[in-house]
């Protein structure tokens, strides 16, 4: 790419050659850059971008690590998509891990197995992040009928004594 100083500025032409050589992804100790998930057709910068930021929060040790060791479900947080399962699958394939289909491998790894229902345990990612917000709402809801019981049942205990002392 020309990125002429005289054009664009000095600055921003320094700026823009060193973000094009950052490093765009980074899975522990594994580090890609545009180049590397380049080379495996994945041009999905900022799905990368919140992809990283995702696996700072897990504290993953590498690539290899994440496949082993986090589950999808672990992924089912704001701002991570499809896409950004896309851009995991392509570090996947880029490390060599997984063999031909590495997100299907990677799912297949943690899927539960034992499925009742004899069915494939692949769904996709869309419908894990619909059972983990249903799984959360289905806990918020219980935290609260669980809080308005104790509640009402403290409630009962303070008019018992109210009524003794009258």
């Amino acid at each position: 790419m020309d990125l002429s100083p005289r054009i664009l500025g000095t600055g921003l032409a320094k700026q823009l050659r060193e973000r094009a050589s950052a490093p765009l992804l980074r899975i522990g100790s594994d580090v890609f850059d545009r180049d590397a998930l380049a080379h495996v057709h994945c041009f999905n910068f900022i799905a990368a971008a919140h992809l990283d930021r995702a696996l700072r929060e897990l504290g993953v040790k590498s690539t290899r690590d994440v496949f082993e060791r986090i589950p999808p479900s672990a992924f089912a947080l704001p701002q991570i998509g499809a896409i950004s399962l896309a851009v995991l699958g392509a570090a996947f394939e880029a490390r060599g891990i997984g063999g031909a289909a590495p997100l299907e491998a990677w799912v297949r790894r943690h899927a539960l197995a034992g499925d009742s229902r004899g069915k494939d345990p692949l769904v996709t990612f869309t419908t894990i992040k619909h059972r983990e917000a249903a799984a959360a709402k289905a806990e918020r809801r219980t935290r609260k009928q669980i809080k308005r019981a104790r509640r009402q049942q403290a409630h009962g205990l303070r008019l018992a004594r109210f009524h003794k002392a009258s």
